[in-house]
């Protein structure tokens, strides 16, 4: 093996026993998590009736999808009156029967006016 191939070997290597050490089953959580966690399900639980026009964003901990980034504002195109329910048929993705009932705005780094679907309690007041 050339010194290279040595050394993405021994870096593999050692991921591996990382990966070993701890896994999630075996991780311990403090209190400091425990508190994080129940914040986070009363942000998720707290609910806006928010207008077509109003400025948002991500509510803390709460963000599952790539736009709009965490802390840019995006605008609320439309309030849905009947939800749709997301189609994602496989029970352990985090979109599986997710409520989407609000369309945002959001302009992309080129410049593009953007629309997405989304769960309105993920939401707050920008």
């Amino acid at each position: 093996m050339s010194k290279q191939q040595d050394v993405i070997a021994e870096l593999l290597k050692s991921l591996r026993e990382k990966d070993s050490e701890t896994t999630e089953e075996e991780q311990s959580y403090g209190e400091e998590h425990l508190v994080r966690l129940r914040e986070a399900c009363d942000r998720l639980c707290e609910n806006e009736d928010f207008e077509v026009g109003q400025i948002v964003k991500w509510k803390k901990d709460l963000k599952n999808r790539r736009l709009p980034r965490q802390n840019q504002p995006a605008i609320v195109v439309k309030v849905l009156d009947e939800p749709i329910v997301s189609s994602d048929d496989e029970s352990g993705s985090p979109y599986f029967l997710e409520k989407l009932d609000i369309i945002l705005g959001v302009m992309s780094k080129d410049g593009t006016f953007l629309t997405f679907y989304y769960d309105s309690s993920r939401f707050e007041s920008y």
